[in-house]
């Protein structure tokens, strides 16, 4: 109930600047997701783990921009509805999570054309951003075996499907927030783009039995193709 709360916030807040949009474009892309650990012990620690442990996932990524100007042809304000997936792999991808959200991003975006007329151009974009899991499943190779081998009924039965929340009992925490840039190159109405997220809130509610500090962000690559209805 609480998430539906929320995407109709956020949907209510967005809605005026849809009407009232100058540009609206829609794109469809991919790319990698990861997660970053961070505990209480030193950052070389922490590097060391993430790099040897934890690996990027293949993610989806696409939906619906909306471009309003503030400068023609330099500076726009461009909101964003997307569905965006993200998760990750460790353990030489015998452990997993992969969850399906809704993306919304708010960013300044700068235009740079190559001449006053012409309808080539650079761009890019950064902003705050809030996204909302609504689904998520987890793989784990040994609960799965334990499961399959187990004959006396012993063995609780696996459950791929996350617990979402915010509670000790949960195992993601859905809404997340952090920040967002993007780079990249349209010409009339097409855009090809690079988006880069860095999540800033820990995603992992539960503390650890020894009580120490253990905070969990996403991560993401994607490269977009776009098409916007109007050039300006």
């Amino acid at each position: 109930m609480k998430k539906i709360l929320f995407l109709i916030l956020i949907t209510s807040m967005i809605i005026p600047s849809v009407y009232s949009q100058n540009n609206i474009g829609i794109f469809i892309g991919g790319g990698f997701s990861d997660i970053r650990i961070r505990t209480d012990t030193v950052k070389s620690v922490d590097k060391e783990i993430n790099k040897e442990f934890f690996n990027y996932r293949m993610i989806y990524h696409a939906g619906f921009n909306f471009e309003n100007v503030l400068i023609e042809r330099l500076l726009y304000l461009q909101f964003g509805i997307h569905a965006k997936s993200s998760g990750y792999s460790a353990f030489n991808d015998s452990v997993g999570m992969f969850f399906h959200n809704i993306h919304i991003p708010l960013e300044i975006k700068y235009k740079y054309f190559f001449n006053k007329r012409g309808e080539g151009y650079l761009f890019a974009s950064g902003g705050p951003y809030v996204s909302a899991a609504y689904r998520g499943i987890k793989y784990d190779q040994e609960m799965i075996d334990n499961f399959l081998e187990d004959t006396d009924g012993s063995f609780e039965m696996y459950n791929p499907r996350i617990k979402l929340g915010k509670s000790e009992e949960d195992e993601i925490e859905p809404i997340d927030y952090g920040i967002n840039i993007g780079l990249g190159f349209g010409y009339s109405h097409l855009q090809i783009g690079y988006n880069f997220g860095l999540g800033l809130s820990n995603v992992f509610p539960a503390e650890l039995d020894d009580g120490e500090k253990f905070l969990v962000r996403h991560g993401y690559h994607t490269l977009t193709v776009g098409f916007y209805f109007s050039n300006n």
